[in-house]
This record gives C-alpha cells, sequence and structure tokens, in this order.
C-alpha cells in the first residue's frame, strides 16, 4: 500500500480496495487499468499479461 495515501497497488490480474477481486473480462494488468486488444476472440485475454485468448482457428498476438 502507498505509505501516504493507504491505497492498495494491486498485482497484475487484481483490482478493489483490499485488490480482493479479479479482473473483469476484458481487463488486465495491475488494478485491472488495461484494455485487451484482441479480435476474433470473445475480448478476453490473460488478467495477468494481457495475452490474447483466442477462438479456435486463429493465432497470433492479436488472434489476426
Amino acid at each position: 500500500c502507498h505509505p501516504v495515501t493507504g491505497t492498495c497497488s494491486c498485482p497484475p490480474g487484481w483490482t478493489g480496495y483490499h485488490c480482493q477481486r479479479a479482473c473483469d473480462l476484458g481487463h488486465w494488468g495491475p488494478d485491472c487499468a488495461h484494455t485487451c486488444n484482441c479480435s476474433n476472440s470473445d475480448g478476453s485475454c490473460s488478467a495477468e499479461t494481457g495475452q490474447c485468448l483466442c477462438e479456435a482457428g486463429y493465432t497470433g498476438t492479436h488472434c489476426e
């Protein structure tokens, strides 16, 4: 937590006042601050790394 404000800095994949909530579908990173950038998928990516989770038959960084 921040020494002055007491706000928690959540690890990748987690958010919330006490970092108790996993990222919602389509978001990733510390405090779930980043949006997944994937095509040909359900819009999801790894909550920790941002790596796209592609639908069957698609590959590539952005499931292109």
